[in-house]
């Protein structure tokens, strides 16, 4: 009996391992047709597909969950060209991502968060996707109104609880999109009155630190290097320039050229 009934339950796990399957096939060709930085949208189109049908198949699939907020954010990030499209993008990806917190503990500091969901497989994954949804949600809807909303804080706290997991996730993601809250985010008293351009430099060099060649890091941080003090502007030049001039990574072909693609409009900006 026991045989027969794992037989079943191996037959079921059949066609949702095949859609996460299908979507990572999709994923792995996104950049197919990209053009300086910018997307084509049916190999994504049908990643999003093919794991959302996998999260509804098994709502308790964590790798499909966590894949979905990704292929959600890239759609928004490099495929979109409107912030109209892009809001309907984050729009989905704020819900996609209540759905799958909804399978985790959340409550809690973030140390008692990361210790009960640390050894859960995909969890970490969830809750930093989540936070680069909010992020980019943030960016496309104004940043005041993403204060007024409780985004900052919430980009924080996932952000924190996905490095206290793994800091070294996404080469260095936890950290990267905590020094870039901290860098974008207006300092308002009694509510946002923790970001600083002198954290946003520090998270962003531990984020370099697990990926010295991270295109997207550099950016960020020459811009938040700036920002914190003028007189590094010479060093923070020089960085962009690294970043014009180096190969990107073949994996992130289109995550990377529009790195460099902002790295040139910092330039053009600071007149160097």
């Amino acid at each position: 009996m026991k045989q027969i009934l794992f037989a079943a339950l191996l037959l079921a796990a059949l066609p949702l391992a095949a859609q996460v399957a299908d979507g990572d096939q999709h994923w792995a060709a996104r950049a197919d047709g990209s053009q300086n930085g910018h997307a084509r949208a049916p190999h994504v189109d049908a990643a999003i597909a093919a794991y959302q049908k996998a999260v509804a198949a098994n709502a308790n699939d964590l790798e499909a969950h966590w894949k979905l907020l990704r292929a959600l954010r890239f759609k928004g990030a490099y495929v979109a060209t409107t912030d109209d499209e892009k809001k309907v993008v984050y729009s989905q990806a704020k819900k996609a991502g209540e759905n799958a917190l909804a399978r985790l503990r959340t409550k809690g500091s973030e140390k008692e968060v990361a210790d009960a969901t640390r050894s859960i497989p995909g969890a970490g994954e969830i809750f930093f996707w989540d936070s680069v949804n909010w992020g980019e949600w943030a960016l496309v809807y104004g940043k005041l109104a993403a204060v007024k909303e409780g985004a900052a804080d919430r980009i924080r706290r996932e952000s924190t609880i996905a490095m206290l997991i793994d800091p070294k996730m996404e080469a260095g993601g936890p950290a990267r999109v905590l020094g870039r809250l901290h860098s974008q985010t207006p300092h308002v008293p009694f509510i946002t009155g923790w970001a600083s351009n002198k954290e946003a430099v520090k998270y962003l060099k531990e984020s370099l630190k697990v990926d010295p060649a991270n295109k997207i890091t550099k950016v960020f941080l020459a811009e938040a290097m700036v920002d914190n003090d003028s007189s590094t502007k010479p060093a923070a030049v020089q960085m962009l320039r690294d970043v014009v001039n180096a190969p990107n990574d073949p994996e992130f072909v289109v995550e990377w050229e529009a790195a460099t693609n902002d790295a040139r409009t910092l330039l053009r900006k600071w007149k160097a």
